[in-house]
């Protein structure tokens, strides 16, 4: 989520990185900009620099006692109840620790599984928000995240698997790896995991085909919304914005990945969020 819709959504939001390893070192997550600079702006540079270097990077869960240390403090600020948004429980054990913390906290959470990530999971969590904001209960704000989360999209281009096989992010993908080495894959999220969709073995052609993708998902939604990721390749995703701005009424913003997820897609990664505008 970029900081600036973090930052302006009321009641506040709280977000809690998920920690990214290089080597040997290890970063808290934040990116320069939701940082202010220091490490995340670190984080950054280095992440892109062992990527492109073929470096190991790995990612990991935030800790129960970080997400308790976030809980708590949204107590202290007066709340009377918390809904926990977070990505899919099928690439990360963050759901897993979300919940060993809410067991400790001192009221109610009511952890989400959104089987989603990226933008989508962003929209999401704003969509919640909102709901809480007009003094909505805590399963009104829950049913408001899991109402997005299910009629979202998300779909991925990426140069090639080896970031993804790296981090074991394909498991659906492990017995294809082989035959996909000579493509470009058009991927997806369905049931919250990376599914192969389409195997293009060109990258023209595998751009073709994620609008393709795009147009049919848009059409299937009432007001959709599309936010573009790229990882290293701003030119590119700008252009691909511009690609599917005409099937959306809002402006498509381009985000960076976030660490979290260049990790896994690599540098040179595309992909397009929709989701449905809330009723």
């Amino acid at each position: 989520m970029p900081p600036a819709l973090l930052n302006a959504a009321r009641p506040p939001v709280t977000s809690v990185p998920i920690p990214v390893m290089i080597g040997d070192q290890i970063y808290a997550g934040e990116t320069g900009a939701s940082a202010g600079g220091g490490e995340g702006a670190e984080l950054e540079r280095d992440l892109a620099l062992a990527v492109a270097q073929g470096a190991p990077v790995r990612t990991s869960r935030p800790s129960p006692g970080r997400l308790l240390h976030a809980f708590r403090a949204a107590e202290a600020a007066g709340c009377e109840g918390i809904v926990a948004v977070h990505l899919s429980s099928k690439l990360s054990g963050t759901v897993d620790a979300a919940r060993l913390a809410a067991e400790a906290a001192g009221v109610p959470v009511r952890v989400v599984d959104s089987q989603l990530t990226g933008a989508a999971l962003g929209d999401a969590v704003l969509d919640a928000a909102a709901v809480a904001g007009r003094g909505g209960s805590i399963d009104a704000v829950a049913d408001a995240a899991e109402r997005c989360a299910r009629g979202a999209s998300a779909f991925f281009v990426v140069p090639n698997l080896e970031q993804l096989r790296r981090g074991g992010r394909i498991n659906a993908l492990a017995s294809l790896v082989g035959g996909l080495l000579w493509v470009k894959p058009l991927l997806g999220l369905e049931d919250g995991e990376v599914q192969l969709v389409e195997r293009p073995r060109t990258m023209p052609r595998a751009m073709e085909r994620l609008m393709a993708r795009v147009e049919e998902a848009a059409s299937a939604m009432d007001d959709p919304r599309l936010v573009v990721h790229g990882f290293g390749n701003l030119p590119e995703a700008l252009e691909l914005a511009d690609r599917v701005s005409g099937l959306s009424a809002r402006p498509v913003p381009v985000v960076d990945l976030p660490p979290s997820l260049a990790a896994h897609l690599g540098l040179g990664a595309l992909a397009v969020c929709l989701t449905p505008s809330p009723r």
